[in-house]
This record gives structure tokens, sequence and C-alpha cells, in this order.
């Protein structure tokens, strides 16, 4: 018999977002997934705690893990998730009753939902088999699918497009012939078929294995890669390299878009490319999601962020040779490397003028604007001897909602800049993004509707220069990405994004409400 799901509430973790005007949920920081995933270990648990650690970057606002055991069948499904850190979450005592040698992970922003305790993922079915699931993504057409499922009176306990991807991979899967990984295959052609987005899944299908697969245009990462510990082999998946490289996995590749890979319990790989659209892997990764130490689509994002930097400089030689430069600063972290490699180019002196607070965390997709605005007063320090007197050349890796770019022009001049200019490593962000960034409303973009100059001036910079798309482009090294943020090009279908717009903002009105 599988195990009752069992959820550990952490004292003291949900904090008074009225009391600072802070929504701080567990460190509640709203960013990108992280998913992670193996099998064959020895100690699943040891190895998902690793892998999401290296992951926290993507989701600071919860986590959670599944192991199964081989040894124990019918008790085989431990769970444990909860609002909060990897570190919180997963505590000693914790992993010392997680046993098994499989299990997948998730670090978690949401997209879809409140921040709910219920949200967390991954999510666990008992039917068919007992699988759970966890994903790195958004659903564009989740309301609809919602609705559908409703109409056959399965009703979903949470408001997590997660849940909705486990009901459709786990009724297919269900109806599946012709073996194990074969059946696996049947339910991620129906994922591709119902599910529109951009998604990566691991999927924990008990006494069975695990299962891994991409959306069909390979919009959203997901790595693999093997081990061999004392003789015996290990398989594992996860959103980023780096969570595989550091425990020593090797052979670490892409999955191709619409591929889905199955592991079964002998450790035999069943692979298989089941829909495959135009490639559109996600720029914002290479720009400011994946840490510098990963590498995406076969290309180091250090190598890609330094490349950044150069075509900025050559932008700046090109368009205003006679700007006056005394220092160059980046906008911790992200930026360093594109700043640092801009500076080189310029030949102008590399400073650190904005020293971040490394207890605050990642402040650009926090739900509504008054949260990130005081969120914004905690996060950076300025150093006066960097730029007292100076004309400042700032750089960050984009400009969002405009936000922390307006407050960082604030801090340089109350801090006695003489001239700021701000470069953005990326281009403006007129359009949503519907697969699994959390900007999916045209009215929060500062730079939607605007000229340069427009958001120049309401940010309150001296010059506002940003990455064009050909350069961004050149940077990465390939054009087949997906740039519909900038470009509004999109690779799926936008029918169903009005119904999703909406639902977040009933969202953000409840968190709103709470504070």
């Amino acid at each position: 018999m599988i195990q009752r799901l069992r959820i550990r509430r952490l004292s003291g973790v949900i904090r008074d977002c009225c009391s600072e005007g802070i929504a701080i949920v567990g460190f509640k920081v709203f960013f990108m997934c992280g998913i992670f995933a193996v099998i064959g270990a020895q100690n699943a648990a040891a190895e998902l705690y690793v892998g999401l650690v290296h992951l926290q970057h993507r989701g600071q606002d919860a986590a959670g893990v599944i192991t199964f055991d081989f040894n124990d069948p019918d008790n085989g499904i431990k769970i444990s998730k909860d609002i909060g850190l990897v570190s919180d979450v997963l505590s000693e005592h914790k992993l010392l009753s997680l046993d098994g040698q499989m299990g997948i992970g998730h670090t978690r922003y949401p997209t879809v939902g409140v921040g709910d305790v219920k949200e967390v993922q991954p999510f666990f079915n008992r039917y068919p088999d007992g699988i759970g699931l966890a994903f790195n993504g958004n659903v564009v057409n989740y309301p609809m699918l919602k609705e559908k499922l409703r109409k056959k009176r399965v009703y979903l306990s949470s408001n997590s497009d997660a849940e909705v991807l486990l009901q459709v991979f786990g009724d297919a899967y269900g109806n599946g012939k012709g073996g194990d990984h074969e059946a696996v295959f049947t339910a991620v052609k129906e994922v591709h078929k119902e599910v529109i987005g951009g998604y990566s899944v691991v999927a924990l299908i008990a006494n069975k294995g695990i299962a891994a697969f991409r959306d069909p245009n390979g919009i959203r990462p997901l790595v693999m890669g093997e081990k061999k510990v004392n003789g015996k082999k290990l398989c594992a998946f996860a959103s980023e390299s780096i969570a595989l490289s550091i425990q020593g996995y090797e052979n670490i590749r892409d999955l191709k878009p619409g591929e889905a890979v199955f592991v079964d319990e002998n450790l035999k790989q069943h692979s298989r490319v089941l829909e495959s659209g135009i490639p559109a892997p996600c720029v914002f990764e290479y720009v400011y999601f994946s840490t510098v130490e990963s590498v995406y689509e076969g290309r180091q994002i250090y190598e890609v962020r330094k490349k950044l930097g150069e075509e900025l400089a050559a932008k700046v030689r090109k368009h205003w040779p006679d700007l006056e430069i005394d220092v160059v600063i980046p906008v911790p972290d992200t930026s360093r490397t594109a700043a640092s490699s801009l500076a080189k180019a310029l030949e102008v002196p590399y400073e650190e003028g904005l020293i971040k607070n490394r207890y605050i965390g990642r402040t650009f997709i926090m739900p509504v604007q008054k949260l990130r605005e005081n969120a914004m007063k905690l996060k950076l320090k300025p150093v006066e001897s960097v730029i007292k007197g100076k004309n400042v050349m700032v750089v960050d890796d984009s400009i969002v909602r405009g936000t922390t770019s307006k407050r960082i022009v604030e801090l340089l001049r109350e801090s006695g800049a003489k001239k700021v200019y701000f470069l953005s490593t990326f281009p403006p962000i007129r359009n949503p993004c519907y697969y699994g960034i959390d900007f999916q409303r045209e009215e929060e973009l500062i730079a939607h509707g605007k000229t340069i100059e427009e958001v120049e001036k309401e940010i309150g910079a001296d010059k506002l220069i940003y990455m064009n798309v050909e350069g961004l482009r050149k940077a990465v090294g390939t054009d087949k990405l997906c740039t519909a943020c900038v470009t509004g090009e999109y690779p799926t279908t936008t029918e169903h994004t009005k119904e999703l717009t909406s639902l977040r903002k009933k969202h953000i009105a409840q968190i709103t409400s709470k504070c």
C-alpha cells in the first residue's frame, strides 16, 4: 500500500507581509522552477538534495521530493514537501527517513497559483501504479484543461498546472499498452497533444522507473547524465547541467525538443522523439535564469554572457563614441560577467559599486508592485567611494518592470554619481511570456508601448542602452530561440492566453489582499 502523503509545515516560515510590506514566505521570491530526478542510487534523497541546492537559484518559494524504495514495493513511496528553501524543507532528519533508490525533486516559484502549500510540487496520484510528477514551465491552456477535467468529474486539489499535467499523463499512461516504456510514450504523446506551453517534466512511476520529457519546441531546459558508483550505474535528469556535473555525472546531454526518455528499474534507457516542432529554447535562460557554471543547448552560459558584454561594448563604440565613462559596475549577481567583458572591451575600469544583501532573494518577479518596491530597499547597498563624482555605467541583465532599474539609478545619484548610464544585456521586453516566466501581462512591462527614450526618462537615467535582437542572437550563437517577449513571435498558439492572464490577475489580487 502506498503511504499517505504527509506535508510538514515549517514553524515561523510564513511571515507577516504587512509588517514590512514585503511578501517573504520562506524567503518568498518568485522565480523559475528547478527539477531533478535520479534512479539507481543507493540513497536517492541525498542525490536529490545536492541537485536541488544547485538549482535553488531557480526557485526559492518551496521545495519537495518523492522517493521510492524498490525493496519495499507496497510502502515504498515517501514524500516531503513544504514552503521554504531546500535546506529548510529537507532537513537532515527528514533526509534519513526518505528511503529509496529513485526519486524526483522540485524547487519552485509559482506562475499559476498563490503560493499555498497545497501547490508545492511534486504532485502524486495513486492511480495508475502510483505516479509522482514535477515540472518546470507553464501550461498556457491550463484554465481550459482544468475545466475539461471538471466535466469529467476530476476535481483538482490545487491551482497548480502541475496537477493538470499529472492527470493528463496519468490517464493516458493507464490506458497505454505494449510494455512500460510504450505506456510512457503513449502518455507523453497525449500530453503533447493536449497541453500547450513550455514544459520540462520528470515523473516517478512506482515499481517501474523514471520518465522525463520536453515540450515539442524545447522551450524549457532539461538535461540528463549518468555515472557509476561502486560499479553501479545511476541516471539523472536536471533543469541545468551544474546540478549533474557537480555530482560527477558524465555524458550530459540536452533532451531534444519533443523527446521522452524512460529509465526502467534495470537502468535500461528507452528514448524517442515523439513530436518535434521548431526548436525554440528560452533565450532568457542564457541571459538571466541559468547559473554561469551551466551549459545550455551546448553553450557555456559564462561564455555567452561574456559575448553579451562585448556586443554591448561594440554598440557603445559605434553609436556613442564620445560618451565619458569613469567606471563600469554590474548589478549583482547575474550581470557581472557581461559587465566585466564590456569594461575590458571599452578599456574602462571595472568596479563593484553595488553590494547585494545576500539574505534577500531575487526580487524580479515578486507578485505585486508594492512588494517589489519595498524589497528593493533591502536588496542593494551602494559603495560611495566607487560612485561619488563619477560618470557611472551600470550594467544589468534585463529590464522587466523597471522597479529595480529606477531604484538603482536613485541609489547611484544619492551616492554622488555625476551621470548614470544604464545598460541592459537584453532588448526591450514589450510582450508577455506565457512559458514559465512571471510577466504574463503587458501592462506590467515598462517597455510595452514605450520608446527607449520614454523608458530612459521613467527610470531617470542620463542614457539608456539596450542590447538589440541581432546582437543577442549573435552572442548566443544561434537564431533558434524563443524571443517572444522581445519580438512577439510565439512558438505556440496564444489562443488561451487571455484566460491564463485573467487567472493570474485573480491570484495577484488574492496575494495583495493578504498584505
